[in-house]
């Protein structure tokens, strides 16, 4: 993609304009701070990564390296060792102790745990060991090449202080923030951890604040009350050609789909979903709403340059003939009516992009009724058993482990809403986890990505693009995953 840069004025570096605060736009309501609980990377994630820390990370070029971790082998093809730095204590300044390691990932191991991600960590880790505070031994339930990146955004806690706080939403991490205040629905606030292990946090206060739809990120630009935010509509660049404030574009990890929820008729049918992606001119909406640079999902749901795609593979193509075919072979010439669930102003220009979907499914017969609800009820939704036929979506993971991309589409997730489990692409995805070599990954993730291309279990759209409006004194390197974290941002010498 090309970068777009605002022409003209600007902030003064000198530090001294500022009073050690940053305004940091996020585009989704909080759902809780709880590592186990938050819903969304440009959302809880964001503030979660302030907050704590994980055992490994990656630098804003992508690369892996240590965070609480220092270094770390793999034993056997299925025992891996982490060496945890000494000395690292929460903000509250008690120490870090093995049983927090052990705790943060025993929540998720439980058989009963309920939290959203809790069968994805079972599917990959049989059980883990703390001889002592500065030594965690996983073991995994097979080979798994991937599990240092799989671990970059996996969040440890205390485990006192989260029994003692179930409700998820007061916090004790070890990162270079600590929470002062929260309000689920506007933002938080947060102060420099004076016990932080790392660079001393840059912010002497960093305010997260809510901008849930379009019109609320304009307006926190325009009247200069916020300094980086993102997920602006690509026309809405536009304004801030002449202003304090830089804006770009640029790819993203990111993959927009429609999911759908099988159990309602006719959507159980192949031939139906099939036809939905037929129905869709992917590439005259990415032209001429998202005026950018990237292509439609090659039938499958992860893309380039961040994912290893399967490269045999191409998009459906735009076929309404094709579309109202199938419609009619499976018993619907003259479509059906359906809903199409969006969330509050989650994914750039999807209000303009649902319509124009709307008017593309009417032109074959489908005649879509657009919902929109606040992020913390669509989000449920999705997981319950009422989810909407069909809810436009898009999926990052935080981390580059291919077959942890690949399971978020397995019958497993909370959001695969199957009438009958794709147990066909649930092997392959288990082979895609247990391969030894990256060759033999690949192999298998070539046929788990045809086998859900064949069944249409999503309507592959493109990946969304990253857009992005921030003050022209701040130095930042935006990242393809959609993390805004203060320790990123530096004020320009």
């Amino acid at each position: 993609m090309t970068l777009t840069v605002a022409a003209c004025g600007g902030l003064g570096a000198d530090e001294s304009t500022r009073d050690g605060t940053i305004v940091i736009g996020i585009s989704r309501k909080l759902t809780g701070l709880d590592p186990a609980k938050g819903q969304s990377v440009d959302g809880d994630g964001s503030v979660q990564r302030a907050l704590y820390s994980s055992l490994t990370t990656y630098d804003p070029q992508l690369n892996l390296k240590g965070d609480l971790a220092t270094n770390w082998t793999q034993d056997d093809p299925t025992t891996w060792t982490f060496h945890i730095r000494p000395g690292v204590t929460f903000s509250d300044g008690t120490p870090l102790r093995g049983e927090d390691i052990k705790y943060s990932f025993d929540r998720f191991l439980d058989p009963a745990s309920t939290y959203t991600t809790s069968s994805a960590t079972r599917a990959i880790i049989s059980s883990v060991d703390t001889p002592d505070d500065t030594t965690l031994i996983v073991h995994t339930n097979g080979p798994y090449i991937d599990l240092a990146d799989r671990l970059a955004s996996f969040f440890i806690v205390q485990k006192a202080f989260v029994q003692a706080h179930p409700e998820g939403t007061s916090v004790l991490g070890t990162g270079p923030y600590k929470l002062d205040t929260v309000d689920l629905e506007n933002g938080a606030t947060l102060s420099p951890n004076p016990n932080f292990y790392g660079a001393a946090p840059q912010w002497k206060k960093v305010e997260y604040r809510v901008l849930e739809n379009e019109a609320a990120r304009v307006q926190a630009a325009q009247s200069g009350s916020v300094d980086v935010a993102i997920q602006y509509e690509p026309a809405s660049l536009k304004l801030f050609a002449d202003s304090d404030y830089d804006t770009g574009t640029q790819w993203s990890s990111w993959n927009n789909t429609l999911r759908i929820n099988e159990n309602i008729k006719p959507l159980g049918d192949v031939r139906v979903r099939q036809a939905i992606n037929y129905a869709i001119d992917k590439k005259s909406i990415i032209d001429n709403i998202l005026d950018t640079d990237v292509a439609p999902l090659a039938g499958q749901a992860i893309a380039e340059p961040y994912d290893s795609i399967n490269k045999s593979l191409s998009a459906y193509p735009y076929d309404p003939q094709r579309a109202r075919q199938l419609l009619a072979e499976a018993g619907y010439p003259n479509g059906f009516d359906t809903e199409l669930s969006l969330t509050t102003g989650s994914y750039v220009a999807q209000d303009p992009v649902s319509q124009v979907l709307a008017k593309q499914l009417g032109a074959v017969g489908i005649k879509v009724n657009i919902t929109n609800a606040s992020f913390p009820t669509w989000v449920q939704r999705t997981y319950s058993d009422n989810a909407a036929p069909l809810y436009y979506i898009g999926y990052t993971s935080g981390y580059k482990a291919i077959a942890e991309r690949l399971r978020t589409y397995a019958s497993s997730n909370a959001q695969s809403h199957y009438a009958t489990p794709d147990t066909v692409y649930d092997d392959l995805v288990t082979k895609v986890t247990g391969a030894r070599t990256r060759e033999e990954q690949q192999r298998y993730v070539d046929l788990a990505t045809q086998r859900y291309r064949d069944q249409a279990h999503a309507i592959f759209l493109w990946p969304q693009p990253l857009t992005w409006v921030v003050r022209k004194d701040l130095a930042w390197t935006p990242r393809p995953e959609h993390w805004l974290v203060p320790q990123e941002f530096t004020v320009k010498s």
